[in-house]
């Protein structure tokens, strides 16, 4: 099974942590490069957030179609999917608001895209522990023949 997921979703966790820090970096310097560095990394992200979610879309319907998961993971897998849009709603309205920031020269939008890039790391790193837990848990992705081998054997035992 070709999943292209996963490596998409990687800079999506990645990304924000580098455009805090350069935010961050941003409010002790007030240097404006750091700002607009965010909004580069931040701006990435949301790019590469599309190709993760129209990843996902397709490699979810391949998990489905190959019954590649276990029955209880298919409402975790459901949650996942809507939640990772959520991610990308929150992705483009902190570039939005980061483009306001830096064109505005505003402290106020500055202050604002801080707090919705802390957000949108905390956002991130949950929906990474939730497409963790679906594959390691439930066993998205994952040929089931070797879980329910392993689960048989655990029974016999």
């Amino acid at each position: 099974m070709n999943i292209l997921h996963p490596p998409f979703v990687h800079f999506v966790v990645a990304l924000p942590i580098i455009a805090l820090f350069s935010q961050f970096t941003y409010f002790i310097t007030k240097d404006i490069a750091y700002s607009k560095a965010a909004f580069r990394i931040v701006g990435f992200a949301m790019f590469v957030s599309f190709l993760a979610a129209i990843s996902g879309i397709e490699d979810a319907q391949k998990i489905m179609e190959n019954n590649y998961i276990v029955q209880e993971g298919v409402s975790a897998l459901s949650t996942h999917k809507i939640f990772g849009f959520f991610v990308v709603a929150i992705l483009v309205i902190t570039s939005i608001v980061k483009w306001f920031a830096i064109s505005k020269e505003s402290a106020l939008y500055e202050n604002i895209s801080f707090i919705l890039i802390i957000v949108l790391l905390v956002v991130s790193l949950y929906q990474g522990r939730s497409g963790g837990m679906l594959v390691y848990k439930y066993s998205a992705g994952i040929n089931n023949d070797v879980v329910i081998q392993r689960t048989l054997e655990q029974k016999k035992e």
